[in-house]
Formats: structure tokens, sequence, C-alpha cells
């Protein structure tokens, strides 16, 4: 058997993102994979078992590349409300700049996928986002951050940037720096 073909395995994930982004996480259905990825249905089976494995791999690949881009420039050295600012800066960039991606990781959120393997998929979103948590514990000790529980405020967190980036995205404000400082600071108000 000769080895899967990394690009086309890609092409198929930009499918459900694109179909989502398009129709809904709901209305995805392998036939409709496999058309827009320019591939046949059985050849879409090679590179993933069902649906579910489909879905879940493909949350597990926007996972990986959201929250490396979340940490670029990151330095839990610098002052608190700073590093905050520039993992926020980082989300709502990556999410304006790659918006079928977003759309299909907030309906995965909100939909049954979520439960297949959820106790495996919060300990390991608490890994790769251990940053925050540990930037959030941080200001924490300092008396800056709320004492809440960090998922709490990271939820809060996460929803503002989701709301801001959805704004923009739907013309309701225009993208400026002064709409990103103004965000923000709400953000930062309501978590110290």
């Amino acid at each position: 058997m000769r080895p899967l073909d990394p690009e086309k395995r890609e092409k198929i994930l930009k499918s459900v993102y694109a179909l989502t982004g398009k129709q809904g996480l709901a209305s995805v259905n392998i036939s409709g994979i496999s058309k827009t990825a320019g591939i046949a249905t059985g050849t879409l089976y090679t590179y993933f078992k069902n649906k579910e494995e489909l879905v879940q791999l493909a949350y597990a690949a926007v996972e990986d590349k959201m929250t490396q881009e979340m940490y670029r420039d990151f330095d839990i050295n610098m002052p608190i409300r700073q590093s905050l600012k520039q993992i926020y800066i980082n989300m709502l960039n990556y999410r304006l700049k790659n918006y079928d991606e977003t759309v299909f990781i907030d309906q995965y959120v909100q939909s049954r996928y979520i439960q297949i393997n959820f106790s495996k998929q919060l300990a390991e979103y608490e890994i790769q986002n251990k940053p925050l948590y540990d930037l959030l514990e941080k200001g924490q000790q300092e008396g800056i951050i709320k004492a809440l529980d960090a998922i709490i405020l990271i939820s809060f967190f996460d929803g503002a940037v989701r709301s801001c980036s959805t704004g923009i995205i739907q013309k309701l404000f225009p993208l400026s720096q002064q709409l990103m400082d103004d965000c923000f600071d709400m953000v930062w108000r309501g978590m110290i």
C-alpha cells in the first residue's frame, strides 16, 4: 500500500472548513466533502474512517494551528496586561484571516462532536494553553486578575475575541487599531 498524500489530506480538511463556513457543520456530509475536495468518496475513506473521525481530526488540526498562532511573540515575563493583549491580538487576527476554520471551531464546540472525547480534549486544551493558564495564575498571584477559575476567565476572554471578530467580519464595525484597543480594554476591565 502506498503512503497517504499529506496534501490530499489537507485538501479534505480544508473542504470541511469551507463547507462549514458556507452551510454549517450539521449540513456537512461525506459526499459534499469529496466533491469540494475534488476527490472520490472512496479515496476519502482511505484517509478517514467516517465523518466523526474526520470532524475530530479537523478540530485537532485547527486547534493546533490556532494555538500556535495565539502564542506567537508571547512572553510571560512582560507585564500581565501586555502579555494578555498579545494573545488577544493574535487570536483576533487568526480568526479574521481564517474565517471558515473559526466558524468550524465555534460550531464544533456547540455540537455533539465535542462530547465524543470531551475529557481527552479538555486535557489537551489545558496542555496546549498552559501559557495562558500560567499567565492568569501569575496575574492572580500579583492581585491583578480576578480570583476565578481559569476556565471561566478563558471562556470570557475567548467569547470577547469571538464577538469582536464576528462583528468585524459581518461589517457591524470596521477593523482599526482603535477598535482592537477598545475591545481589549473592555476585556481587561472585565478580568481585573
